[in-house]
């Protein structure tokens, strides 16, 4: 478990990742099945929005989606493979601030795209963390599968 660096708060979706840092920090392991809760349900409510919005509510159309949203925000991603049936993405910069933190905590914010994933689908997704920036790795690499 390595010291929190200050994280920037800009948004309120900046101050969990703060929060979730710092308890990881303080309580360990522990905290964990808490802060994976906190994320999966926020995810799940953007999710459901993001479901509102799509014609075709399926993993390719979440997914590009997914994709657009994060761009907007400056998060540069790269589509590795986009079907009904596999969402896997590349990511070069962690917009939770968790280079370097630990894959557990990165894990357990993870819940949150797991959670608008599932909920924007309607399906139960399964999630492999290939490669992660919070384990010092050179991107962030994912892929959901039904």
């Amino acid at each position: 478990m390595k010291e929190t660096k200050e994280f920037p708060v800009r948004n309120p979706r900046d101050a969990l990742s703060l929060m979730s840092q710092k308890f990881y920090e303080k309580y360990g392991d522990e905290a964990l099945p808490l802060i994976r809760d906190v994320w999966y349900k926020l995810g799940t409510a953007i999710g459901k929005k993001m479901k509102s919005n799509i014609d075709n509510p399926n993993l390719a159309t979440a997914g590009q989606d997914f994709v657009d949203s994060g761009r907007k925000r400056g998060t540069p991603i790269d589509i590795v493979q986009l079907t009904e049936d596999i969402f896997h993405i590349k990511g070069h910069r962690c917009a939770l601030g968790l280079g370097g933190k630990g894959i557990d905590l990165c894990r357990a914010c993870m819940g949150c795209d797991l959670g608008i994933l599932e909920a924007a689908t309607g399906s139960k997704l399964n999630m492999d963390i290939i490669q992660s920036l919070a384990n010092n790795d050179d991107c962030c690499e994912v892929m959901i599968r039904k």
